[in-house]
């Protein structure tokens, strides 16, 4: 539930697509997953370009791959925008300079040690990822390798797991922290995928019952509709979560893409 000494509190968000978005609040504007670089296997377009983003102070990646860290897109980021710092996981800091990114403009993100960058406090949790491409895909978490990151921004607490299955320390640490919005991957994962080498994340089912095990006051589905292998089903996501919150549950938000929308907490 909501504290009520955070009542009144808002938070602008905007949604670019798979798990990139801008939370702003106050003065700041904080950047997470961008994928914004142009591939043929994308079922659509970009929603925003590098000079969108000079107001940024803050951007995270939650972990190496494409979708997450977007070494096509940043490099021009850094560009049009000089001053803010960008969090990577600490051990994909040499691949992020090798993209073409300043190794002074890094944080290297490690789960459990918090960090401040202006008036925004994040707290990395590790994430339980998938490992794919020529070998049997397997679920792991390779000491900080792959991260969710929870946010205190303006005031208000948001996670965003990155990719991540559910494992049981999950749970308990989110009730912990007590994110007011939660944003959870909900492509899930399958034998056909993973013989082909394709990673997943937690299904509907797994994301919905999350989301009531922590109760947020707000929660945002993403990681799906990107590509034909990764669609998702929001609706079903939809369904299990009214299903399994006696209580009324979270709400559920499903933004469109490149529309920025208010959350007040109340």
């Amino acid at each position: 539930m909501t504290s009520s000494k955070r009542n009144g509190l808002s938070l602008t968000l905007t949604w670019y697509g798979q798990a990139g978005f801008r939370l702003a609040s106050g003065d700041s504007q904080v950047l997470i997953d961008p994928f914004m670089s142009e591939r043929d296997n994308r079922r659509y377009p970009p929603v925003a370009a590098a000079e969108d983003f000079a107001d940024i102070t803050l951007a995270l990646c939650t972990h190496e791959h494409i979708d997450h860290l977007d070494l096509g897109f940043l490099p021009e980021f850094a560009t049009v925008n000089r001053t803010a710092k960008i969090v990577v996981p600490a051990p994909a800091l040499d691949q992020a300079v090798a993209g073409g990114l300043d190794r002074e403009r890094l944080i290297g993100a490690v789960p459990g040690e918090e960090f401040t960058d202006r008036d925004v406090t994040v707290h990395p949790l590790p994430a339980l990822h998938g490992i794919g491409d020529d070998e049997p895909v397997r679920y792991e978490f390779l000491d900080g390798r792959f991260l969710g990151y929870l946010m205190d921004i303006g005031g208000v607490r948001v996670f965003h797991s990155g990719d991540a299955l559910v494992y049981p320390e999950l749970a308990p640490a989110l009730r912990e922290l007590a994110p007011d919005v939660l944003m959870l991957p909900i492509n899930g994962r399958d034998f056909m995928r993973e013989s082909a080498g394709l990673v997943g994340n937690m299904n509907e089912d797994e994301a919905a019952w999350l989301a009531t095990e922590v109760a947020p006051a707000y929660c945002i589905p993403m990681h799906y509709e990107m590509f034909t292998h990764n669609r998702g089903d929001v609706g079903r996501f939809a369904s299990r979560l009214h299903e399994s919150a006696a209580d009324g549950g979270p709400v559920l938000v499903i933004p469109s893409r490149g529309r920025p929308f208010a959350l007040e907490l109340i």
